[in-house]
């Protein structure tokens, strides 16, 4: 767990990312992009190379699946990609997935600080998960990838997410396992929290240089205080 200016320091909001973060959704997509590549007759790839392919939005994770070790694929054939994994993920995407040990205890700790969540994943998988897994409640706003032009890096998703809120980017706790995250929150001058635990190699997530990292969901609680210790 990293230590340094932000440790101990009030988090005014806080912006979660989903996959890799808030739940452990890795076999329930490797499992959809495995069936889609099947579509196409080809062989399946191990679960590692598949996460590696994840965290960009949906649309890149199925150029990447087809185009493993530079194959050549048409925009008909993604496109065709893309409807096989929806429909296959939509019916599948909670056969596996759960939310990391500690998210929910953590996220109660933090109930009187705002909550948003940003992710790349599409709107409509983001809602069936957050409902089946009762965690929607906690946010006070919800950004899904197809609700901005430009998914994270880019900043546009936390931007979006602290629309009407009088608060300081500084005083914006970003937490995520991947260097979108990371990049996203230096973006708009938040502090930035790694996590090791997630869908990214802890590694490429550290080479981006968060400001803080936890080794667990719940090591929030000691990183910042919540409004209650401050009372």
């Amino acid at each position: 767990m990293g230590r340094n200016k932000y440790h101990g320091r009030r988090a005014k909001a806080f912006i979660f990312d989903l996959d890799g973060t808030l739940i452990n959704s890795a076999r329930d997509i490797a499992n959809s992009a495995n069936f889609t590549r099947l579509h196409f007759n080809l062989p399946e790839l191990s679960e590692e190379i598949t996460v590696s392919y994840i965290g960009d939005g949906v649309e890149k994770l199925m150029q990447r699946m087809l185009g493993h070790e530079y194959r050549q694929t048409s925009p008909e054939e993604v496109a065709e990609g893309l409807t096989v994994f929806r429909e296959h993920y939509g019916n599948h995407c909670l056969d596996h997935t759960v939310a990391y040990p500690g998210v929910m205890t953590t996220l109660a700790h933090f109930h009187r600080i705002p909550m948003m969540l940003a992710t790349n994943k599409p709107r409509s998988f983001t809602d069936i998960i957050l409902s089946s897994l009762h965690l929607g409640p906690a946010f006070r706003a919800v950004v899904a990838g197809d609700d901005v032009v430009n998914k994270k890096p880019a900043p546009d998703a936390l931007q979006k997410c602290l629309q009407g809120l009088d608060i300081d980017p500084a005083d914006v706790a970003v937490v995520g396992d991947s260097p979108n995250d990371i990049n996203a929150a230096k973006a708009i001058g938040a502090m930035s929290v790694g996590c090791t635990f997630g869908l990214v190699a802890a590694g490429i997530m550290k080479s981006a240089g968060p400001d803080l990292t936890i080794d667990s969901f719940d090591e929030l609680k000691t990183l910042f205080p919540s409004r209650d210790t401050l009372e």
